[in-house]
């Protein structure tokens, strides 16, 4: 029970940080809350079949149903709980990188009028944080639930939206931002801190 707990906050926590952050940046630069209409064609595909897995596995473990008993690692009780102990650092650094963006948050691609390219916080460092928060988060999730099908389907979800999306943000930023792109883009890891500067 513990563990589906610290589910149901980690997923409240992230569920209404970023729905805050597209209603500030929805408030400031107009459009739709509708992230759909901004997601990569393809991905709509890709995204609504492995959500489908996910979260058809996400309520057999959370309702204890027999049909998902394949599913289930035998991970050890302390290996669950540095799980757990490790989601909550992950999560403030969701929040830090969605308070750090602010009204520049998009969901899915493309950027506003009045974008603003974000260099503070963790920006600082790596230009797409919240695609690591969120692929961290969902590697913690397949440790405290000790599912595979529950952890493999998020976990892949994630990495498949970030796959697609960052691309073409990085070529809209680069046409709108150009040198300045160029500069911060030098200095910093895509995912992970450049550590060879």
């Amino acid at each position: 029970m513990p563990f589906k707990l610290a589910f149901i906050l980690a997923f409240v926590t992230a569920a209404t940080v970023a729905s805050l952050a597209a209603r500030r940046a929805t408030r400031r630069h107009g459009g739709s809350l509708n992230q759909l209409s901004h997601e990569v064609p393809g991905l709509l595909v890709v995204r609504a079949a492995l959500g489908l897995v996910f979260y058809a596995a996400l309520a057999i473990w959370l309702f204890d149903l027999p049909v998902g008993a394949w599913s289930y690692l035998p991970l050890p009780i302390s290996a669950r709980w540095f799980g757990v102990a490790c989601l909550l650092p992950a999560l403030l650094f969701f929040v830090w990188s969605f308070t750090s963006l602010g009204t520049s948050y998009r969901g899915g691609v493309g950027l506003y009028e009045a974008h603003e390219l974000v260099t503070t916080g963790p920006y600082r460092l790596i230009r797409h944080p919240i695609y690591l928060a969120f692929v961290a988060i969902m590697l913690l999730v397949l440790v405290l639930s000790a599912n595979w099908l529950l952890g493999l389907s998020g976990f892949l979800l994630v990495v498949s939206i970030a796959a697609a999306r960052i691309p073409i943000e990085e070529r809209q930023l680069a046409e709108r931002f150009g040198s300045a792109w160029d500069a911060y883009r030098s200095h910093t890891g895509r995912i992970f801190p450049n550590l060879r500067r």
